[in-house]
């Protein structure tokens, strides 16, 4: 018997969750997968911080040069 499945956000997982929802009885599909939570704050991290980055053509020693 299946509770419940931890996985990233991969869509494939997504596809295998329902999958398994459809060939087993026991196990209630997207209701029973539970998201890495590391994996889902890594990417919301990233996307906070990607806001502090140079722009590229101030990334190879351009800066001042406006």
């Amino acid at each position: 018997k299946i509770l419940g499945l931890t996985c990233d956000n991969a869509s494939a997982n997504d596809v295998m969750t329902n999958e398994l929802g459809y060939r087993m009885l026991e196990f209630e599909g997207q209701t029973s997968q539970i998201q890495c939570m590391l994996h889902v704050r890594n990417l919301v991290a990233k996307t906070m911080i990607r806001q502090f980055d140079l722009p590229r053509n101030q990334e190879m020693g351009e800066l001042g040069t406006e």
